[in-house]
């Protein structure tokens, strides 16, 4: 029997049947008590930086906004992994824990926000402003040791070449030129080009400096080696879960 047909044979029972049918329905299913169950949004995202290895989001999460930079994606290998590692042992020596850097890249943006429909137009107007730019071959020069803007985190860089910081200041004005278009911020007004292979949670810089000539000695080493430059014909974009590549000349 349907329910459109309950609800006709409930409408002809008498006003005491109806009143009896509600009282079973009272005493078959009382109501819950919900009082202790905490009510929490669906959007709702809780950061919780143990699950990072101490690391805090420069942005909270919100949904609809996609954390987004564009970079240089560096290839590992063997001999820059080995430099990585000696680096780790040197400044580990004063007993902070420090942690090789998951994604090798050199950032060409600062991490700005767009929003979702933002994103085919702003990937369009990147690919568009890089178009006629040329591949280059990317070296290293030095390693500094910096923090980030709130000095929540100190990293150890490899610094990159003078012919390389030309070039990536070439794809840093197309690339502002793009944010300008979308009143994002724009990258800093004295880039200083470089790849990050080691952070440690604080401001370590004062206690790691000391170990510069150290490990300037050490790069030297390996450069004399076979750590060689790198072809850059790509550039990489992040916006959120998705990655873009964009070809060079």
């Amino acid at each position: 029997m349907s329910g459109l047909a309950y609800l006709g044979e409930y409408g002809s029972d008498s006003e005491d049947s109806v009143s009896d049918l509600e009282e079973t329905r009272r005493n078959k299913f009382p109501v819950p008590d919900l009082s202790h169950i905490p009510v929490v949004p669906s959007d709702t995202h809780e950061d919780n930086p143990k699950l990072h290895g101490g690391r805090k989001r420069s942005f909270p999460h919100v949904r609809g906004n996609w954390p987004s930079y564009v970079y240089v994606n560096y290839p590992q290998n063997d001999i820059l992994i080995n430099l990585i590692n000696k680096l780790k042992s040197i400044a580990s020596s004063q007993g902070s824990f420090w942690v090789i850097c998951e994604d090798l890249h050199i950032s060409l943006s600062k991490t700005v926000i767009l929003l979702y429909h933002w994103i085919s137009s702003f990937n369009t107007s990147i690919q568009k402003s890089l178009s006629t730019i040329e591949s280059f071959e990317l070296g290293f020069s030095g390693v500094k040791v910096l923090c980030n803007e709130d000095s929540t985190r100190t990293f150890i860089v490899l610094e990159v070449d003078c012919f390389s910081q030309k070039q990536l200041h070439l794809i840093t004005k197309e690339i502002d030129k793009v944010l300008s278009e979308f009143n994002l911020p724009l990258f800093y007004d004295k880039p200083s080009f470089h790849m990050s292979v080691l952070w440690v949670n604080g401001n370590k810089k004062k206690e790691i400096v000391k170990f510069i000539d150290k490990f300037n000695d050490l790069l030297v080493s390996e450069l004399n080696k076979d750590l060689k430059t790198v072809l850059v014909d790509k550039i990489s974009c992040k916006i959120g879960n998705k990655y873009f590549q964009y070809n060079l000349l």
